[in-house]
């Protein structure tokens, strides 16, 4: 069986779809001293969206409140915004939107008018809400600043940090490994597991 485990690897490799998302991450150029330090934010999106140049978005699922549940949109994959260590998942002020999924929080609110710049940069405004957590920022060009966030999470905005704004940053895209980069990882399964198999043989 350990044999054919190579051809098996390689076959889901090549299975696979090419990433159908653009993910983008908070980098931050200046920090506010009303503000923790550790500011971390994600946006993906699809393909499609990220190919159109702009999207303007209004989120409002009430589905905790009796609401709708029913997913409006699939431009915006996934949010994710939070204060902690950096590349830490996990933290205060957590907000974590998937478009597929039922609100973890009280509601989602997100509302957003955006722009895909060359080079891999956003720029627009965002307003995003769990009902717990919230956070507003706008930017000139490509550069962002918090102009408010408010928490009910004792760590960070809104407790330690009453008057929460004033950090600037930029959204920047994160390479994703491609489709080719994966055939060629599967190609490369192939290869190993034809010549095990011929020095077995011999």
């Amino acid at each position: 069986m350990l044999r054919f485990t190579p051809l098996l690897f390689a076959a889901a490799l090549l299975a696979q779809p090419a990433q159908a998302a653009v993910t983008y991450t908070w980098q931050q150029v200046a920090a506010s001293s009303s503000m923790p330090a550790n500011l971390n934010l994600e946006l993906r999106f699809s393909d499609e969206a990220v190919k159109q140049g702009s999207l303007s978005l209004d989120i409002d699922n009430q589905c905790h409140f009796g609401g709708s549940c029913e997913v409006q949109q699939n431009s915006l994959i996934s949010l994710r915004y939070w204060y902690g260590s950096p590349g830490a998942y996990g933290g205060d002020n957590l907000i974590d939107y998937r478009y597929s999924s039922k609100p973890n929080g009280f509601y989602d609110r997100i509302v957003l008018d955006l722009s895909f710049l060359p080079g891999g940069l956003l720029s627009g405004s965002l307003l995003a809400s769990n009902g717990s957590s919230d956070f507003v920022m706008s930017s000139v060009g490509s550069l962002f600043t918090m102009e408010r966030a408010d928490s009910d999470e004792e760590g960070g905005c809104g407790f330690a940090y009453p008057d929460c704004s004033g950090s600037t940053g930029r959204l920047v895209e994160v390479p994703e490994p491609s489709s080719a980069a994966l055939a060629g990882l599967g190609l490369f399964a192939a290869w190993f597991a034809r010549r095990r198999k011929g020095a077995a043989q011999a």
